[in-house]
């Protein structure tokens, strides 16, 4: 029998080693965790910090440029986009409907607000909204604490 795919972003600003805005497919998800395959392998990330739909999206992403970012480059302005194909990020302009990928070369719709995914998160089964609140949190401080042995790793 065919199993349905999830997919995640990362919902937050993290040190997690994903990029803000691209979709990772779940190879398993808990309610305190999902394990994610980035570049063809498993990584954990904490539940919380993302937000999983039981389809793949087929719209940019728009994510905001964090202040001092060397990439993508200031001349982008405040927003770029994310393909949902192959995440490469492109500059947006405001009012534009679609756009065509300079990597992979397909065109999309763009996500300017993040209401068509709301729904989707409400059928898979996501927590009430003060849980997810209090679970973040407690994600971020726990993901905040064991960073450092991480990146010894």
């Amino acid at each position: 029998m065919h199993q349905l795919q999830q997919w995640a972003r990362v919902r937050a600003r993290t040190t997690c080693p994903l990029r803000r805005g691209a979709w990772y497919r779940v190879v398993s998800l808990t309610a305190v965790e999902a394990v994610l395959e980035v570049h063809g392998r498993p990584l954990s990330v904490p539940r919380p910090l993302l937000q999983v739909l039981p389809i793949r999206p087929r719209m940019w992403s728009v994510v905001s440029r964090l202040r001092g970012a060397v990439t993508p480059p200031a001349s982008w302005g405040a927003r770029y986009g994310v393909c949902p194909r192959c995440a490469a990020r492109a500059p947006l302009h405001e009012r534009q409907a679609t756009l065509r990928c300079p990597n992979c070369s397909f065109a999309f719709l763009i996500a300017w607000s993040d209401s068509h995914w709301r729904v989707f998160e409400l059928l898979s089964g996501s927590p009430a909204a003060r849980a997810v609140v209090k679970a973040r949190d407690a994600a971020r401080r726990l993901w905040r604490r064991s960073a450092p042995e991480r990146s010894e790793a």
